[in-house]
């Protein structure tokens, strides 16, 4: 360790009230969500309301669909309205199977591995319209969680000026706990996503005079839309593009 680097570590130990910096890490009595947080009751008696409402106070967008025919529907609908020529979308089985725009003139590119890293990231920087799944949506604060793979790339969500996210009603849960509590189970056994994106409505940025800006560093609508109609494919139990943790610094793309 150098010399600069043990000096500042050594400064925060002391103002932690220790004699030094530790050399691994503390054990921990409680992981994950706290109790307190656990416990505490919400008055969600209609997560979709909830998140529908939530969602929609931050200038999102949302469709409830009744099965997978009025959800492809929909997003033919929307991508007309903004007049999209080019769509990146996760090469996801549940969205090929929703999504056909094959009788139109839009250029569709998945996200595979097959393809190369610069290639991938060109289309979605050209983009007009990224399209992903979500593997949970969080109804007490309008919140979409991506979970990336190599097929479900992260720039799919970001570069696009719009994203259009898609789940099952199924997908839904109350609280940000669910998620952590499936995060800390992945965890112990030794499998996690290689990045979680958390997205709730479009990019927000406010300078120091509180100005703010829509879209600076991310898409400027999230539009979503929720499938009342379950599915035949579990998304939590086997998650497709799970890594070891030793290899979670791969993040993709």
């Amino acid at each position: 360790m150098q010399g600069r680097e043990q000096s500042f570590l050594s400064h925060i130990a002391k103002v932690l009230g220790r004699d030094k910096p530790l050399t691994s890490a503390p054990n921990r009595d409680e992981v994950g969500p706290p109790v307190f947080w656990k416990e505490q009751k919400f008055d969600i008696n209609q997560p979709l309301e909830f998140f529908k409402t939530n969602l929609e106070n931050l200038t999102g967008k949302v469709y409830i669909a009744t099965d997978d025919q009025d959800a492809g529907q929909q997003i033919r609908v929307w991508l007309e309205e903004l007049e999209a020529k080019r769509v990146i979308m996760w090469d996801h089985e549940e969205l090929k199977q929703i999504v056909h725009l094959e009788d139109t003139n839009i250029k569709l590119d998945y996200w595979s591995p097959d393809r190369s890293q610069k290639d991938l990231i060109t289309a979605a920087e050209q983009a007009d319209v990224g399209i992903t799944w979500v593997d949970y949506a969080i109804g007490y604060t309008g919140t979409l969680a991506l979970f990336s793979s190599p097929t479900q790339g992260r720039s799919v969500s970001l570069l696009p000026t719009v994203h259009i996210a898609v789940f099952r009603k199924d997908n839904l849960v109350p609280t940000m706990s669910t998620v952590m509590e499936n995060l800390m189970e992945r965890r112990s056994a030794q499998k996690v996503p290689a990045a979680i994106d958390f997205i709730t409505g479009p990019s927000r940025t406010s300078d120091i005079e509180m100005d703010l800006s829509i879209g600076v560093h991310g898409p400027v609508k999230v539009w979503t839309i929720v499938i009342e109609q379950s599915g035949n494919v579990q998304h939590h139990g086997e998650m497709r593009g799970e890594l070891p943790l030793e290899k979670d610094e791969v993040l993709y793309t």
